[in-house]
């Protein structure tokens, strides 16, 4: 089973998030901040995390900016900022993808399972 980590300060996003990702076959694990999310990758293997940027103690772009440099895990940032300047900053900073909220569900699932598709696949080329 694939860990997905979603880290967001609002703690309905982390639910209703949580819940239709479990429904979908992953365990999910939350953090509230960056520092929070930091702090679980060094508790569990993580396959994908869904980062939110707006947040207290450590935003998202600094959390994904430390993760890229230190972990090989995929990273979708979840915003509300809707502008191109955001989404560039984010993949500059090592993101592999930005969705913007508020974003259907379907949305949502579809890129958490074509990131861990093309992750799983790139891991099998390359063993």
């Amino acid at each position: 089973m694939k860990n997905i980590l979603v880290v967001d300060d609002e703690i309905m996003n982390q639910e209703v998030i949580k819940k239709i990702l479990n429904k979908e076959g992953y365990n999910v694990l939350t953090a509230d901040n960056g520092q929070d999310a930091i702090d679980r990758l060094k508790q569990h293997k993580i396959d994908l995390i869904l980062m939110d940027l707006m947040m207290p103690v450590m935003d998202g772009f600094e959390a994904i900016e430390i993760i890229s440099k230190n972990h090989i895990v995929p990273i979708i940032a979840i915003t509300a900022l809707d502008d191109n300047k955001t989404h560039q900053k984010v993949l500059k900073l090592g993101a592999v993808s930005c969705i913007t909220k508020p974003f259907e569900l379907k949305e949502l699932v579809h890129s958490v399972k074509s990131i861990i598709y093309t992750t799983k696949q790139t891991s099998s080329i390359q063993t």
